[in-house]
């Protein structure tokens, strides 16, 4: 995702997930790099939608709380370096460029024999790395495409393992089926940790988690005892009222909430229910709803219901798989129910894109322009999604290989009132969203 010359790929393949005993290996690096990842306390994030945002607001609250905080997310927006931060500042390029000079001289030596590691691979070393030298005192750390055999799950050891939505993606390499699924993202649970579940997690995905914590004697909270009402104070913010349920003990409160999309508060759900058992642990003394109004209230994720422009609106979503699709589609409906719609979209061709597609074409007053993710392993051509929305809709729409070509056609073509949204792949949103930002900075916004 986004800028990648960082990382040549003969040296770090870009993917090398299930060849040989990943794990076992990342292991032994660490080891041998001095244990960085034993320098700090860690909260694991796993899921399949969600996780980003669930790891950007955790990360705002610690900061808040006054913590040094490492985030590692995984898939970034922007260059690659946003994808390692603390305290939301990018790893410095010339750092980034000393950690990669230091795990290449590793990997010559007698003891590795020049062995590879991915590209992802490479990227978590680094961010471990550079989150020991900077003494943070806590890392969130996002896994990227599953759990047991995900770079991450190489730490020795977590304080939180936290469960987002887990649903059907990256069928047959993390499993045929949500229990397959959800048993493969569950191994990262450690021995007597906390592990928490997201609300409305399936019965399937919830009996695993339960008794995988079970099994590793962790203490396992589930999001559903949290309740949570809204009041609209603007469209950039709502006021969130919260009541949760915690054993014998119970807190509510209520406080300004910054991120648009409605699947936010799902989202929301884990992360107070992970926020009062960390109080709990850590004998903090603030005034909760002080600590979630100043760290939530104007937070923004980029590419989760981002607006980027406000003359057209543009808003950007990763919504990639049938269930963001379906979280993106109910935000639409409640926000912008009558207005124009022009959406740009472009999915990988290794996600369930027609489904997707069929849940896109509920949205009513609604036009699309249909272009690709620049990524040249798994982009699905134009030509190919445009047959898609033949079918359903005996409709030709416009079609671009350039995202950038067709964010501008939207542009050029949107009525004053239109509403332009871009959603799908992460490697979509990401050309586009340069390309807007640095525009916006070119004309003085």
């Amino acid at each position: 995702m986004g800028k990648q010359s960082e990382l040549n790929a003969a040296e770090f393949p870009t993917f090398l997930y299930d060849q040989g005993d990943r794990i076992g290996l990342l292991k032994r690096i660490l080891k041998a790099l001095g244990s960085p990842d034993q320098k700090f306390k860690i909260i694991h994030i796993c899921g399949t939608n969600g996780k980003g945002s669930t790891a950007m607001m955790i990360t705002a609250i610690l900061k808040q709380m006054g913590h040094r905080v490492g985030l590692f997310t995984s898939p970034y927006i922007g260059e690659i370096y946003n994808g390692i931060q603390i305290d939301f500042k990018n790893i410095p390029s010339r750092i980034f460029e000393e950690k990669i000079s230091v795990i290449k001289k590793l990997l010559r030596t007698a003891a590795f024999a020049n062995v590879k590691v991915s590209e992802f691979e490479a990227q978590f070393l680094i961010s471990m790395l550079y989150f020991a030298e900077q003494r943070v005192d806590y890392v969130v750390l996002e896994c990227g495409l599953g759990g047991e055999l995900d770079a991450t799950n190489a730490v020795a050891t977590t304080m939180y393992s936290i469960f987002t939505k887990i649903s059907l993606d990256h069928v047959g390499i993390l499993g045929n089926n949500i229990t397959e699924i959800a048993t493969t993202k569950s191994k990262i649970i450690r021995h007597h940790n906390v592990t928490i579940t997201a609300q409305n997690q399936s019965l399937e995905a919830l009996k695993v988690l339960e008794n995988e914590a079970v099994s590793k004697q962790a203490v396992f909270l589930n999001a559903d005892r949290v309740t949570i009402t809204t009041s609209q104070q603007s469209k950039r913010s709502k006021q969130v009222h919260y009541r949760a349920l915690l054993g014998h003990s119970e807190q509510s409160g209520t406080f300004r909430f910054g991120l648009a999309g409605t699947y936010q508060l799902e989202n929301l759900a884990t992360v107070l229910t992970w926020f009062f058992d960390f109080v709990k642990r850590t004998s903090f003394q603030q005034r909760l709803d002080d600590i979630l109004a100043h760290s939530l209230a104007e937070l923004v994720v980029p590419g989760r219901f981002e607006t980027v422009q406000q003359k057209p609106k543009i808003i950007l979503d990763g919504g990639h798989n049938p269930d963001g699709i379906s979280a993106f589609v109910e935000t639409v409906q409640k926000l912008y129910p009558n207005a124009p719609k022009l959406i740009v979209n472009g999915f990988l061709k290794d996600k369930s894109y027609e489904i997707a597609v069929q849940k896109l074409l509920t949205l009513k007053n609604s036009s699309f322009i249909i272009t690709q993710p620049e990524n040249q392993q798994r982009e699905l051509s134009p030509v190919k999604l445009a047959d898609v929305y033949q079918k359903y809709t005996n409709r030709q729409f416009p079609e671009f290989t350039s995202p950038v070509k067709a964010i501008k056609q939207a542009i050029m073509t949107a009525s004053p009132t239109t509403v332009i949204l871009v959603v799908g792949s992460f490697y979509l949103l990401n050309p586009i969203r340069t390309y807007l930002l640095s525009r916006s900075e070119h004309n003085g916004n």
